[in-house]
């Protein structure tokens, strides 16, 4: 596709934009645009490394305006400060907590076994062009039946707990407690955990991962409607009574920015609707006022003999501004975060929207002629039940963008993205091995987790997500590239903890290649490799695995040396699991042999002995 080439106002730095895509999304303005961008300071070209290092100038210029910024800023987050640095050898405190992760509708499999009821995504996957290929979730990883096996794979990586997701259908089919309660699926979630904890391993329960029953969608239009907060409550009450002796660590809900913005906003997730400006805000809404009420029951009724803790998993991404001398773009970035992470953290953390939220969407619903704001309210006394129900800060975080202000219309209609008035650039210098989203940018971690520390009072925070995909097609399992991006951002995570910040545990995203709503198969986040043609879904241990498995025993980055070897021995290790992947169409060949041509010959043979012997007896 032909760039068209853009340039900035004259700024240090200078920034040449190229417009690399603009995929519509249900929005005929095409926004947000995603830029790609190569730093031009004094003529000269900057690119980030491999690690994603910042361009050395950006440091200086930082530096030098440090005394421009608004007061007011700079107590809360100094967007000035230098987060860079070398890579730092050191060990995490005694008692961080390593694991991994996965979901119930990305990996079980079973969708319709054993009383489970439909979910949103067994739905919408059947909606043709809604998934890649129009693939589905119906046998994904079959952990559903594998689930002692992935058991067994958790033990060989060492890791100290295992986050998975509760399918709030297969508990309760319809997703109200009072028609039905299925058996089975408590069945199936008892004996995880009992294996999880036979094999030392803590198991952290998430109640919500985007599987919402059908029925509830159907019913009352999913989470557009309140009925669905006292629903929620019903069944997180279930969870806690049946598994809560053994579960410590519950999130209520994973990543409601996808949720209410891909699921409510632009459609292309489940329940696919496109109720744009407002859909988005409405879920969001419900959604936090859930969680806060599940986590007052887990409050009231099982915390004093329970000694659990409830949290939520905030996704965001870092916005970095492009000019850091450039007043607009430093509030663009600060919108840019409170849009992502601050629509959710504000409210739970200190008890209401972002007032840049508030602002921005109540100014463009007045300029569209709305009496009210497209953003609802809370009340005082929502303000008062919501604030302070987390018992810690769950964070999800992937990659980073530069941010820029940018001007939209009201006229161009109401819209989450274009309520932000900024645009998204990225550098081509960044690492991107698979998902078109996902770029390797280790430094915004560390940014994103001060932030944390400054803005809602350095709370406790166990990392809930963070990994990479890839979209190669082929079955390489030396992959390098996933270990330098652990490495590099894990590492972010250690300067953070030297910083201050109160990080207390780190998932990797995800123990198992798996489907990837839209996407369907097409992106593999896993350490281990999933044959999905094959019948059994064998697992294959990728590099990374090795890999894990030595920081883990490790607790982090004792020194360079040591680090080069775990290096070494991951590729050893794939080398020979590439062999045995290579045999596996053989595996299957034998598989198809034993399992239908041995019978068919065998119910020959024995038709052909019944033939003879009736000839036999007949002559006699």
């Amino acid at each position: 596709m032909r760039k068209r080439r853009k340039r900035m106002k004259n700024t240090t730095p200078k920034w040449v934009i190229f417009r690399q895509e603009c995929k519509e999304v249900a929005q005929p303005e095409c926004t947000p645009f995603l830029f790609k961008a190569v730093v031009l300071v004094q003529g000269r070209k900057y690119e980030t490394d491999t690690t994603g290092t910042m361009p050395p100038i950006l440091h200086v210029v930082s530096q030098a305006f440090l005394l421009l910024l608004p007061l007011g800023l700079s107590q809360e987050f100094d967007w000035t400060k230098d987060h860079g640095g070398s890579f730092y050898y050191g060990t995490f405190p005694p008692g961080f907590s390593w694991g991994v992760g996965s979901s119930a509708y990305q990996t079980e499999g079973a969708w319709d076994q054993d009383g489970k009821g439909l979910s949103i995504w067994d739905v919408f996957t059947r909606i043709n062009g809604k998934v890649h290929l129009n693939e589905t979730g119906d046998s994904s990883c079959e952990s559903y039946y594998k689930f002692k096996e992935d058991i067994t794979l958790l033990k060989e990586l060492k890791v100290n707990h295992y986050r998975f997701s509760i399918s709030w259908p297969r508990i309760i089919p319809t997703g109200i407690k009072a028609e039905r309660v299925n058996d089975k699926g408590i069945m199936h979630y008892n004996e995880l955990i009992n294996t999880l904890l036979e094999n030392k391993i803590q198991p952290i329960a998430t109640l919500y991962h985007g599987d919402l029953p059908q029925a509830l969608q159907d019913r009352y239009g999913g989470w557009q409607n309140n009925s669905l907060i006292n629903f929620f409550n019903d069944y997180a009450n279930l969870c806690f009574e049946t598994f809560g002796d053994r579960v410590k660590h519950w999130i209520t809900f994973n990543n409601p920015w996808s949720t209410a913005v891909e699921g409510y906003e632009v459609g292309e997730h489940a329940p696919g609707l496109r109720l744009k400006g407002v859909g988005a805000y409405r879920a969001a809404h419900n959604i936090i006022k859930a969680h806060a009420k599940a986590w007052h029951t887990y409050d009231k009724l099982w915390r004093n003999h329970q000694k659990g803790l409830v949290g939520i998993s905030i996704t965001s991404e870092w916005g970095e501004p492009v000019d850091i001398t450039s007043q607009k773009d430093i509030e663009a970035a600060e919108r840019y975060i409170q849009f992502y992470l601050g629509w959710f953290a504000n409210p739970i953390f200190s008890g209401d929207y972002p007032q840049v939220m508030k602002d921005c969407i109540g100014r463009k619903s007045s300029q569209e002629g709305l009496s009210v704001s497209r953003l609802p309210a809370f009340t005082p006394q929502e303000k008062h039940f919501i604030k302070g129900t987390a018992d810690f800060f769950g964070l999800g975080h992937f990659t980073t963008r530069y941010i820029t202000h940018r001007n939209y219309h009201y006229s161009k209609g109401p819209s989450y993205y274009t309520d932000r008035d900024l645009a998204e650039l990225v550098d081509p210098g960044w690492p991107d091995p698979g998902s078109e989203w996902l770029y390797s940018v280790p430094w915004g971690f560390r940014r994103i987790l001060n932030y944390i520390k400054s803005r809602y009072g350095n709370p406790r925070i166990y990392v809930t997500e963070n990994g990479v995909s890839e979209k190669q097609q082929c079955t390489e399992l030396c992959d390098k590239w996933r270990m330098q991006y652990m490495n590099n951002y894990v590492n972010e995570i250690l300067k953070a903890v030297k910083d201050g910040v109160k990080v207390k545990g780190y998932t990797s995203w995800s123990l198992l290649d798996k489907f990837e709503w839209d996407e369907g198969y097409s992106e593999r986040f896993g350490l281990y490799y999933i044959d999905f043609e094959s019948k059994n879904k064998r697992r294959y241990p990728k590099a990374s695995v090795q890999y894990y498995r030595k920081m883990i025993s490790s607790n982090g980055f004792p020194n360079q040396r040591e680090i080069e070897s775990w290096k070494r021995k991951a590729a050893e290790a794939c080398s020979t699991t590439n062999a045995l992947l290579a045999a596996d169409p053989l595996v299957n060949h034998m598989e198809m042999v034993t399992e239908i041509v041995v019978p068919t010959v065998c119910i020959l043979c024995i038709l052909l002995s019944a033939i003879l012997l009736m000839f036999v007896l007949r002559r006699q």
